[in-house]
């Protein structure tokens, strides 16, 4: 069994007199793939925050490690749903990417050349170094998706975290993506908010299920009826052929 990285102990959140959630337990290990699926206000923005440090719980723990077991303070990469910048905004490919060392590097948009080496090899990974001197604006949704992650790996993040990351690109760029983050969780622990059950169980560990209360699965043990009693709706599973 691989290092615990993430230790969610009978965790609990209000918002005000709201539950949000209640008693959520859930151990993330080193290397993990691992997706968190839910209807809307189930509570997986919120339990990412948690996971951040952006919210506390009402009740309950949540402990982060490093690989070789002391506590991880920080080095974690977070993609949004939603970009957090105007599209419009005059910057280009690069220099979003190069962004991602800000508050690592010991110089304000001064980059030695180990920062600049480790953004050409985020950005030939993620297959955007074509487009290097490209304005955001004029970016497709999957290009953009792209950079967002490339952003997010310059400072080698030890959990990468992703809100939705496919929400707004085609199956095909989907496809791409989760591609290329089954490749990192070789070596990185990765989580994934998704609504696409049946595809992205071709490559996650496991999924987390989560309304309000957690409970997770090995991806083969999924099933519609499972998912019928989470989404609280006729569910019909769709696989896709990759």
């Amino acid at each position: 069994m691989n290092n615990v990285v993430i230790d969610i102990d009978n965790v609990s959140f209000n918002y005000g007199a709201v539950s949000v959630l209640e008693n959520i337990s859930l151990k993330i290990y080193e290397d993990e793939f691992i997706g968190i699926i839910g209807p809307n206000a189930g509570g997986k923005s919120t339990l990412l925050k948690l996971i951040l440090g952006l919210l506390k719980p009402n009740k309950g723990v949540i402990s982060k490690f490093k690989y070789d077991g002391k506590a991880l303070i920080n080095n974690i990469g977070y993609v949004s749903q939603h970009s957090t910048f105007p599209r419009d905004f005059p910057i280009t490919v690069g220099e979003v990417v190069m962004m991602g060392h800000i508050g690592t590097s010991s110089k304000f948009f001064h980059y030695s050349k180990k920062e600049i080496e480790l953004a050409k090899q985020a950005m030939q990974k993620l297959e955007i170094q074509d487009i290097e001197k490209r304005k955001i604006g004029e970016l497709s949704g999957g290009q953009l998706q792209r950079v967002l992650i490339a952003r997010e790996l310059v400072c080698q993040p030890e959990i990468l975290i992703l809100d939705e990351p496919t929400s707004n690109v085609d199956m095909r760029i989907e496809e791409d993506i989760f591609s290329l983050l089954k490749n990192y969780s070789e070596h990185m622990t990765i989580i994934v908010v998704s609504h696409d059950i049946a595809f992205i169980s071709s490559y996650v560990d496991r999924v987390a299920c989560l309304n309000k209360t957690l409970v997770c699965h090995s991806t083969e043990s999924i099933s519609g009826k499972m998912i019928e009693e989470l989404y609280d709706v006729p569910v019909k599973m769709i696989h896709h052929n990759h």
